[in-house]
């Protein structure tokens, strides 16, 4: 029978080429032997960790460390089967016991700052690997640990000069020159990184790391179609690295070049399908194409799959917005809140979306969260104090609006509105002077000209008023509100062949303003045009129905022609939409009463009584039928 030593020489015999199992049984049968066979235990340590039998692994080597507690390869051993457990912590305090043991053993050193790395103790990590290079000034995996502890601690520059040196003494080195570019693109010198990748091809021409890097080198130059080229080259190597596809879609993307962008995504999310950032991107680039739907699906997947994600909750809301989704929009929003609180702007987003859903006291209390975690924010006060005014609530709004104009003196949207409100509120002679500020920055601004004209038309000064319509006019002779402003100011001085010209001039920029043709038509009414005036009524009232003015001009005009059976029309129209039109009824009463149909006017001018009993024309109108049926 073998004797325990030959036994573990044979064991690491088959160890060696790769006969773990053999090796296995042949550690365990020393160890029924011997049970405290140190050699044994480390070497069935070992080959149970090449099984991936971590755990295993751990009870063969706690139990050596007990028998040799003084062993520094002991504590070391237990320290790699802990971390292949991911237990770090545990891991650290092994090899802290092995490096104690043993000041100059470099090994455990490199895998102290591994473990230490890990948990994300950089500068413990570096201090372990400086001391594993101390030991070992020419290993270059350590050199390599040392960079990267140095740029997780944003000290680039110190990373470099390591790397720089590892470039140095290893000047055949690829992966030496590919780690130098991979620093040199933190510090975003994207050239020299580009020359780094490619002396690291020049030594190993099939590396796709090294065009990978490339790839990433040259977009960062704006060098795109090369960059393409590279993240190919990388592919033809590694065509099944999903990561690779998906710096290829980011490239194709940059070029515009969405369909093969989406494309690349998709390839990169059928060998990875739960990949959140790939269907960010994936909706990214069918946001390009104007694939809104499917855009809004992929951000959708992309959040399902990592929750905590902010960027696709910010492509949602734009998304959705663009789709006119404000609902959606601010549900987005409010998502992205939960992960960034104290994003000032994210509440202003919202508020934004709540206020196009008219939901304005929610948009204020928005508005009012951003204002309070940026304070000197112009455009937040500014949109708090539309809020505040959609709502009625103009003195607040101008409170609002005064800290933006402070803010920001130049804002001409704080200014104007800020004129808007205090018209609002009656204080006419305070929203000129506040338009007049604001004309003096923009002297050239229609709307701020006709804004004044209405603040001196209501202070009855109609020749001031006049003059800023038509100066706004003069600016933008397409600009209907004024036109609409100087026909009204004009009609009511009874220039009525100006007023029409004004009007006209309004419908000429934009034909379907309903409220403009019927105040067109109350003008020919006025200037006893009837048969103009019914056709302006008309109009305006095809345009929009409610436009109420309309149909009592309509009446007028049709009552003055003598044209009672269209009169009976359009009564009976109105009152098909509302049965409960007072006038209407009293009107087809007329219309009726003027045809000899005396019967029915009576029950039309009884309806419009019974509705209104205090109305005397209704009564007169009702009596006046009753005379001819009785």
């Amino acid at each position: 029978m073998a004797g325990a030593d030959s036994l573990c020489a044979r064991a690491q015999a088959w160890a060696s080429r790769g006969r773990y199992a053999e090796a296995e049984g042949a550690y365990r049968d020393v160890l029924r032997r011997e049970p405290a066979s140190v050699t044994a235990l480390l070497g069935l340590g070992t080959v149970l960790r090449r099984q991936r039998r971590a755990v295993e692994a751990e009870a063969a080597f706690r139990e050596a460390t007990r028998l040799r507690p003084t062993s520094a390869q002991t504590h070391a051993e237990l320290g790699g089967a802990l971390f292949e457990q991911a237990r770090y912590a545990d891991a650290v305090a092994a090899y802290r016991a092995a490096v104690r043991l043993r000041p100059g053993f470099a090994r455990a050193q490199q895998a102290l700052g591994l473990a230490l790395a890990r948990q994300g103790a950089w500068a413990e990590a570096e201090a372990a690997f400086r001391e594993t290079l101390r030991l070992r000034p020419d290993d270059r995996v350590a050199r390599e640990n040392l960079a990267t502890a140095l740029r997780r601690q944003r000290r680039p520059a110190e990373a470099e000069a390591v790397q720089r040196e590892a470039v140095a003494q290893g000047a055949g080195d690829a992966g030496a020159h590919l780690e130098l570019a991979a620093t040199l693109l933190e510090r975003a010198r994207f050239a020299e990184a580009e020359a780094a990748c490619r002396e690291a091809l020049r030594l190993r021409p099939a590396d796709a790391r090294a065009f990978a890097r490339l790839a990433l080198a040259l977009e960062r130059q704006g060098q795109l179609a090369e960059a393409a080229a590279a993240c190919r080259e990388a592919l033809r190597l590694r065509p099944d690295d999903p990561s690779l596809h998906l710096r290829l879609g980011l490239t194709l993307r940059k070029r515009r070049q969405y369909a093969e962008a989406v494309a690349a995504f998709r390839e990169a999310l059928r060998l990875r399908p739960g990949e959140a950032r790939a269907h960010h991107h994936l909706g990214l680039a069918f946001e390009r194409q104007g694939r809104y739907e499917d855009a809004v699906r992929e951000f959708r997947e992309a959040l399902r799959l990592q929750p905590g994600s902010l960027p696709p909750y910010l492509v949602l809301a734009e998304t959705l917005r663009r789709q006119g989704d404000w609902a959606g929009e601010a549900e987005a929003w409010a998502g992205a809140i939960r992960l960034a609180p104290a994003d000032a702007e994210l509440y202003a987003s919202r508020g934004l979306a709540l206020g196009a859903l008219g939901r304005y006291a929610e948009a204020t209390a928005a508005f009012r969260r951003a204002i309070e975690l940026r304070p000197d924010d112009s455009d937040f006060h500014y949109e708090l104090g539309v809020a505040l005014g959609r709502q009625g609530q103009h003195a607040e709004a101008e409170q609002a609006l005064r800290a933006a104009v402070r803010l920001r003196p130049e804002g001409l949207k704080a200014r104007a509105n800020l004129a808007l409100g205090l018209g609002r509120q009656g204080r006419h002679l305070e929203a000129e002077a506040a338009y007049r500020e604001a004309l003096g920055l923009r002297p050239d601004h229609p709307a701020l000209h006709r804004g004044l004209g209405v603040s001196l038309y209501w202070q009855d000064r109609p020749a001031e008023a006049e003059a800023a319509f038509r100066e706004a006019i003069r600016l933008k002779p397409d600009y209907v509100r004024a036109h609409t402003d100087l026909g009204e100011l004009l009609a009511e001085q009874r220039r009525f062949a100006e007023a029409e010209a004004a009007y006209r001039a309004a419908l000429a920029t934009k034909p379907d303003a309903a409220a403009a043709h019927a105040a067109l038509g109350r003008v020919l009414l006025a200037g006893r045009r009837f048969a103009d005036a019914a056709a302006a009524c008309r109009e305006a009232i095809r345009l929009s129905f409610d436009e109420a003015r309309a149909h009592f001009d309509l009446w007028d005009a049709l009552e003055a022609l003598g044209a009672f059976d269209e009169l009976e029309r359009a009564a009976c129209a109105v009152l098909a939409h509302k049965p409960d039109h007072a006038d209407a009824h009293a009107r087809l009463g007329r219309a009726l009463f003027e045809q000899g149909r005396y019967a029915e006017a009576h029950a039309a001018y009884a309806a419009a009584v019974r509705l209104h009993p205090g109305v005397t024309k209704f009564r007169e109108g009702l009596a006046r039928a009753l005379a001819k049926i009785q």
